[in-house]
């Protein structure tokens, strides 16, 4: 049996970042990921984070700690922790890409996940809808 998970989160960065500070925080992030055999895809829309992250359940688990330890963002809800069976990012060590509404109104059936208030009653509803469009971005990126 796989001993694979995902963790699904969003969060809200303090400030707007510029393109140089997430370059610079995508280079830290992939050669940490690479050496710990983790995977995944972050999206980032105005100042709002989303990540699966995906490997060994006790490597996930660790990296999702320090994620929530992390200073340079709050209000960071766990959205989707599940078992997987392989890997649906296998070759990225964190994929990236900065959306905006255009992008997210081209995914058949987003509600805007990204730019609405979520409250924590919602949040069980969400979970297939957040897989759907991390997967979708596998499409359009």
């Amino acid at each position: 049996m796989s001993n694979l998970i995902h963790i699904v989160y969003i969060s809200i960065s303090h400030r707007d970042l510029s393109e140089k500070e997430l370059s610079d925080f995508l280079l830290d992030i992939r050669a940490k990921n690479k050496k710990l055999d983790i995977t995944g895809l972050l999206l980032y829309n105005e100042g709002s984070f989303i990540q699966v992250i995906e490997g060994e359940k006790e490597a996930i688990q660790t990296l999702f700690k320090l994620v929530k330890n992390d200073k340079r963002h709050t209000n960071i809800i766990e959205l989707l922790t599940e078992p997987i069976a392989e890997r649906s990012f296998p070759d990225w060590s964190m994929g990236f890409k900065v959306i905006n509404s255009k992008d997210l109104e081209k995914i058949p059936g987003f509600s805007g996940l990204m730019n609405e208030e979520l409250d924590s009653k919602a949040l069980p509803g969400i979970a297939k809808q957040v897989v759907k469009l991390l997967n979708s971005f596998r499409q359009y990126t």
